[in-house]
């Protein structure tokens, strides 16, 4: 879930908060005018402040609920991941923000929970009676979750909210000091900071070690290792344990003309633009007003689509006349390099493609390009996901025989292939049968880019169709 997402989501979840402040704070003013004002005595006895401060709370502890409670469903029946400080491991195998915003997510969820205690009771002014009230409060939701299904029990949410309580807390105290002494303190700010300001040191430190990396990191690399102890691996493949080497190539990516070369060719407008992580999505209109998105990821990929236009089959005397149409509209954009291959599909559509050629060990282009014409010839849907290789250098890499030692080993990860495969399966344990029938050489980008040689290896786990990717470079 990224930061877009999660805003959604909590202007969702907002608005009943808001409801039930408003409420509270509408019972407040009724007792403040009606009573409170009428009866000088009870003024010590009832302070407006603290009741403010506890409908806040209360509107706090709602929200929370909402978060990781109320309508979560119950698919996670009895599920633990009881590996300390997964999610950042994850999050820096991936090199993903979104993994990481989550971490950070649930450290800010429990912020308000350090800063609200010792504000409304005075025992919580002490850190050692607020730490545990925080722990047991985190321990109680993950709990809940597992033992409802409502989620998984993670020692990573349990550390991050406990993080974030601690971190509210020392809040309350530098914001404490600051009311006393009518300043700010170094020292007090130093020491209420202190793990902000390492956490960020730690984040700088890891976004300076990715930098002077070569390459990238690969998504695959992020699981846990199994225990394959009473397990049965097997394969009657011949595997030579000779060392050998693969290429390395860098995917350029080159979005900068699109916009104007599309524009300038069918002649269409700029009439709005999102931009979301890194992504464009352009409304465009022609003469005629019809309106076109123009999506550009990333990646490197793009599309351009007409908006209200539904494909059909054209006759075969329409498609002859379409083919010609299709070649001149594509010679007029120059988009395709030499040697592509045509291919004419249904619904008017045209498909150029190159194949993968990693193994040729210089620059190539890899991927397709799709055009869909109307049946008068003019176009109404042009994807591009075709890409220039650059031949970076030959890695050493891993021999089949070292991939099979590590499958025997469980220093592989375990991969959900379809939406039908539930995380049970692909539990390994005790009595489990592994046979591995092609361990062959593949290919996939990493988070910088490069274009890494990885192995496939493939078989069948307990009798069922199984496979496995492994990272190739050593």
């Amino acid at each position: 879930m990224g930061v877009t997402d999660i805003m959604n989501n909590i202007r969702i979840l907002m608005l009943p908060v808001i409801l039930i402040i408003g409420a509270e704070f509408l019972l407040i003013a009724l007792y403040y005018f009606l009573y409170y004002k009428k009866h000088q005595s009870d003024r010590k006895k009832i302070n407006i402040k603290q009741l403010m401060l506890g409908a806040l709370f209360i509107g706090y502890i709602v929200f929370v609920c909402e978060l990781t409670i109320i309508g979560r469903g119950s698919s996670h029946f009895m599920q633990m991941n009881l590996q300390p400080f997964s999610g950042y491991i994850d999050a820096w195998k991936k090199y993903s923000l979104r993994d990481l915003q989550n971490c950070i997510f649930n450290i800010f969820m429990f912020v308000p929970l350090g800063v609200f205690l010792p504000l409304l009771f005075s025992k919580f002014k002490l850190f050692k009676w607020l730490l545990p009230v925080v722990v047991i409060a985190t321990l109680s939701i993950e709990t809940y979750q597992t033992l409802t299904g409502a989620g998984i029990f993670e020692l990573d949410d349990l550390i991050n909210n406990s993080l974030g309580g601690i971190i509210g807390y020392q809040l309350y105290r530098l914001g404490t000091s600051i009311v006393q002494h009518k300043k700010v303190k170094m020292k007090s700010l130093v020491g209420n900071l202190a793990i902000p300001i390492m956490m960020g040191l730690i984040f700088v430190g890891m976004m300076i070690v990715y930098a002077q990396q070569e390459f990238g990191h690969l998504t695959i690399n992020a699981y846990t290792k199994s225990n394959m102890s009473g397990v049965d691996v097997t394969t009657s493949l011949d595997l030579h344990a000779t060392s050998t080497v693969a290429p390395i190539y860098k995917k350029i990516i080159q979005n900068d003309e699109v916009k104007t070369l599309l524009q300038k060719k069918f002649d269409l407008s700029e009439f709005s633009r999102q931009d979301i992580r890194g992504d464009r999505e352009l409304l465009l209109k022609d003469k005629a007003e019809n309106s076109y998105t123009l999506f550009i990821s990333a990646e490197g990929n793009w599309s351009l689509t007409d908006n209200l236009y539904t494909p059909v089959q054209p006759s075969s005397a329409v498609q002859e006349t379409l083919v010609n149409k299709a070649k001149s509209v594509m010679d007029e954009l120059s988009l395709l390099p030499q040697d592509v291959a045509f291919t004419a599909l249904d619904n008017g559509v045209f498909q150029w493609t190159l194949p993968d050629r990693a193994e040729s060990n210089q620059d190539y282009w890899l991927g397709d390009v799709d055009l869909g014409l109307k049946p008068d010839g003019s176009v109404y849907a042009l994807s591009y996901s075709l890409h220039q290789h650059q031949l970076i250098r030959e890695v050493n890499i891993l021999s089949p025989a070292e991939v099979y030692e590590r499958i025997k080993n469980g220093d592989f990860p375990q991969i959900k292939f379809n939406a039908l495969v539930t995380d049970e399966e692909l539990l390994i344990k005790t009595g489990d049968q592994l046979t591995i029938d092609l361990i062959e050489l593949s290919y996939m980008y990493d988070t910088k880019g490069f274009y890494q040689p990885i192995y496939r290896v493939s078989g069948t786990f307990n009798k069922k169709s199984w496979f496995t990717l492994i990272q190739a470079k050593k």
